[in-house]
């Protein structure tokens, strides 16, 4: 990967306000840094080159202000720790807003640092320093971040950066926005602060279940002839991830996951009975109405579920529940989902109960209730491409499929084709369901991948797509290996689903679903989109026959650390028409 050097040594003094900043930086080991630049912080952007020689952490360049936020929280989704994000003044952080919303519903950690003009107005500089100047500009997106601050001092800007640390990788955790003030950046200090002694300011470990409903739960558990464990938001370590199976097997218990959350479990473990979803399928729901203990572990919306569930058929199931999540919950907006019934509820992280319930439980290990229902074959013809086959295909192109990481996958991805065997499989979706987040946060991850010796590979819609495309150029600049491989059917699709239930609750024409979501005639060149990134750009592939061709070349690329972007033309599949119908709201 390439971090630009500068010319000369660094300068190791810490002489101006903006020096603390780095300085903190460095001393946390940030790793990266993601911006696009703005006077605002110039005097934060030259102490991150001339004084730090860009090195811990290291600037990229990106393209739009969203890109920056989105890159720093896939860099999270892979690493679970933070790395940094600048915006400029109260315009860079308008536009970062959604990304900042998407890290904050998917609880990563990020470390986003802001600037307002100089709060002391004799310093602003005439009109542009004065737009560019908020009074609370941290009331922007104070509902969606844990903490923020705007430090006016050397002194209050250490305790201000190391508590925002400390809070963005504490349990639950979430993005943080430290303002700083222009002036104060520019600022030439007669001293240096007192630096805090970092090994003193540690995220606490989680919270453990209490012991006697830790005992309570284990009762259950063992008398349980039908469980199923939810497998929610947890860590992508290995650790986690077998603790996750070993409980599995040792209640004999059924296991369904989300696409939300990643890789939680292994889709091809015979307790894995249906494959990841994003609305419940009917046999999704069957299963929650027969099991008589469901055990929720940070399943993100408990209470979304059991109401698809329920609409069918009551859910009698006793309910054992982990989760941190209700910290973090607020009155602005409407993120933290229904509210669930619980019979037993640990606050704490779903890793914690997994394993106190495996040290309650003791050794042993009981049959599965229910057989697992595997997917379709995936069948393709000579006609049509379909996810089925370029899973395939791109597959085999893979000595090691283990060593691919999916970032993001679209709906209709064949887990029986190509399952999620690790921890780092399949990262989830994009916690807030902002379109043009899926670049970004690919390219994110992708920098944390390739550090890892994984492979980055990231299936997006090509609306998604379309919005985010200059973030590759991200990945381009700084040699970030990634393939992007678009299910392109030419629409804003989901739109066009709902625009047909409208219709047809309505008794309207339900073929004009199609008008204002269509993208065609013509449609966005996305290849060329990508080549304009300096990335190499394949297609449309439009014909089966070509799918392989354009596989061997774009995994070629990747394995040669470039970035490469592929336009499959897919046609929807009748799953994407069965999932619009769950859990529609009324009409009228």
């Amino acid at each position: 990967m390439r971090i630009d050097k500068p010319e000369g040594s660094p300068d190791p003094h810490v002489g101006w306000g903006s020096d603390i900043a780095a300085e903190m930086l460095r001393r946390f080991g940030c790793p990266f840094i993601s911006l696009n630049p703005g006077a605002s912080y110039r005097g934060l952007h030259d102490s991150l080159v001339n004084h730090l020689g860009n090195e811990t952490p290291g600037i990229l360049l990106c393209l739009h202000e969203d890109h920056s936020v989105a890159i720093a929280h896939g860099y999270a989704r892979v690493t679970g720790e933070p790395m940094g994000c600048v915006l400029h003044a109260n315009v860079g952080l308008l536009h970062g807003m959604m990304a900042i919303f998407n890290a904050w519903c998917d609880r990563a950690p990020v470390l986003i640092l802001g600037a307002t003009g100089p709060v002391a107005i004799e310093k602003r500089r005439p009109w542009i320093d004065w737009i560019h100047t908020m009074r609370d500009q941290g009331g922007l997106v104070r509902d969606f971040v844990k903490w923020d601050d705007q430090p006016s001092s050397p002194e209050s800007l250490v305790e201000s950066l190391t508590r925002a640390w400390l809070l963005t990788r504490s349990h639950p955790k979430g993005p943080v926005y430290v303002c700083l003030d222009a002036g104060l950046q520019e600022t030439k200090l007669d001293h240096e602060p007192v630096w805090p002694d970092l090994a003193r300011m540690q995220p606490p470990l989680p919270p453990r279940p209490a012991k006697t409903d830790l005992e309570s739960a284990t009762k259950l558990l063992r008398k349980s002839e039908r469980p199923l464990i939810l497998a929610g938001r947890g860590a992508r370590t290995e650790k986690a991830w077998l603790a996750r199976i070993r409980l599995a097997e040792r209640l004999g218990a059924c296991v369904m996951s989300d696409l939300k959350s990643g890789a939680m479990f292994p889709t091809d473990h015979p307790a894995h009975v249906v494959a990841p979803f994003n609305a419940l399928p009917q046999s999704a729901c069957e299963i929650l109405r027969d099991a008589d203990v469901i055990l929720s572990l940070d399943w993100i919306d408990l209470g979304g579920a059991l109401h698809q569930a329920g609409s069918a058929g009551e859910v009698s199931a006793k309910i054992v529940a982990a989760s941190l999540d209700r910290h973090l919950h607020r009155g602005a907006g409407m993120e933290y989902q229904a509210l669930a019934p619980a019979d037993i509820f640990f606050p704490t992280t779903s890793d914690a109960l997994v394993q106190d319930l495996l040290d309650e439980l003791g050794p042993g290990e009981k049959p599965i209730w229910r057989e697992a229902r595997r997917g379709p074959s995936g069948k393709f013809g000579a006609e049509s491409i379909t996810l089925h086959q370029i899973a395939r295909v791109l597959r085999d192109n893979f000595d090691d499929p283990e060593r691919v990481t999916f970032t993001l996958l679209n709906r209709g991805w064949p887990t029986e084709i190509w399952p999620f065997t690790t921890p780092l499989s399949y990262l989830g979706k994009d916690g807030g369901g902002g379109l043009g987040s899926g670049p970004g946060l690919s390219v994110g991850a992708a920098l944390a991948l390739h550090r890892m010796g994984r492979y980055a590979v990231s299936v997006l819609g090509d609306g998604d797509f379309c919005m985010g495309a200059t973030a590759i150029w991200t990945a381009v600049r700084h040699q970030i290996p990634l393939l992007i491989l678009i299910d392109n059917n030419r629409s804003y699709f989901n739109d066009e689903l709902h625009q047909e239930n409208v219709a047809r609750a309505r008794g309207r024409n339900e073929k004009n679903r199609w008008i204002g979501l269509r993208l065609d005639e013509p449609p966005p060149n996305i290849a060329k989109l990508a080549e304009a990134q300096g990335a190499i750009g394949i297609g449309p592939v439009v014909r089966p026959a070509d799918v392989a061709k354009a596989i061997v070349e774009g995994v070629g690329v990747l394995k040669s650390g470039g970035v490469c972007v592929i336009d499959f033309h897919v046609e929807p599949g009748e799953d994407r028409r069965s999932n619009a119908s769950v859990g529609q709201r009324k009409t009228g």
